[in-house]
């Protein structure tokens, strides 16, 4: 009885938090501070997009939100970091498909399964861009498979890590294109872009956030992108789509808000709304769009887990034929 009651305590002492939000419109009285982890690093696409969001979410929370990098091992250490922090909605995990769904799946040494991440709000959809340095021999990803095809092994790509996102798109390209490129594995996307710029590596393949504020600078060339039509952002610049070995291809990137798999589904809600709250508000539209990003419908924590499921589907084939190297 004594056990009982003890247990029944410490749950409504971790859910006091949300319980007052809920039943007030006034900002709950200030507690721990919830961490939001990012597992990339610092000026990266996913810590830009978490940060950009964090500040309105903490109003909303009546709280600070702290971002935390948590980096290494293509984004399994910060996923590691959520399933390991108490299930109480104060540690919140900036995810995206690369970390959550394709690395467990690739590397077997790593801990944990897609399942033990549960999603919480959709905050949008995003291409990966395809970049080269300045003086490559073409302009789109035609050419770049072209020249791939002439020097097999010559070329070389980073990608953010064994595993992620843009390492099993660029490996669907070698698939789909009969090239070979050698893959160099990085810990973010933002140090891939300023190697490709400085000539170390031939191609970059990073999400559109990681290049759009650096395009006009014309220190690199954008070759194509991964969804099947082109972007607003860029115009100009042609789409797997166009593309005549990957025409058909849509493949994108998500950012997705996670929580521990045990967090009651009332802080999931109440998380949920916040978040697709934050995320309708006209200057965070805005920034999002202005970033290449595709912004998704609000999505309940119901049909964000659906989408999550249907993802890990999809993507499972291809990714159990990659090998850690």
């Amino acid at each position: 009885m004594l056990k009982s009651r003890r247990n029944h305590l410490v749950a409504l002492a971790s859910s006091s938090l949300w319980s007052s939000l809920a039943q007030s419109q006034q900002p709950a009285a200030p507690s721990k501070p919830v961490k939001f982890v990012v597992p990339y690093a610092a000026g990266g696409a996913s810590d830009v997009a978490a940060r950009l969001i964090h500040t309105e979410i903490a109003k909303r929370l009546g709280q600070s939100v702290v971002v935390e990098n948590v980096v290494g091992a293509g984004g399994a250490l910060g996923v590691q970091r959520l399933i390991t922090a108490p299930a109480d909605g104060q540690t919140l995990l900036y995810g995206s498909l690369s970390e959550t769904i394709l690395v467990p799946i690739i590397n077997q040494n790593v801990s944990y399964k897609s399942e033990d991440v549960l999603p919480v709000a959709l905050t949008g959809k995003t291409p990966v861009a395809f970049i080269s340095r300045a003086d490559f021999p073409g302009q789109t990803l035609d050419d770049l498979i072209a020249v791939a095809r002439k020097s097999p092994g010559r070329l070389t790509y980073g990608s953010p890590g064994i595993g992620t996102f843009q390492h099993v798109l660029a490996e669907t390209l070698k698939e789909r294109a009969g090239v070979f490129m050698v893959h160099i594995a990085y810990r973010g996307g933002q140090q891939i872009v300023t190697d490709v710029m400085g000539g170390q590596i031939d191609i970059g393949v990073t999400s559109l956030p990681n290049v759009a504020p650096m395009i006009s600078t014309g220190r690199f060339k954008v070759l194509g992108i991964s969804s099947a039509t082109r972007s607003a952002l860029l115009p100009t610049i042609t789409s797997f789509g166009e593309t005549r070995a990957l025409r058909g291809l849509d493949l994108q990137t998500w950012g997705m808000v996670f929580v521990h798999p045990r967090t009651t589904p009332a802080v999931v809600d109440q998380l949920n709304r916040v978040i697709n709250e934050v995320l309708q508000l006209p200057a965070i539209r805005e920034a999002r769009i202005k970033s290449g990003s595709e912004l998704s419908a609000p999505l309940s924590p119901a049909e964000a887990l659906a989408f999550y499921r249907g993802e890990r589907d999809l993507y499972y084939p291809v990714a159990k034929r990659i090998k850690p190297e």
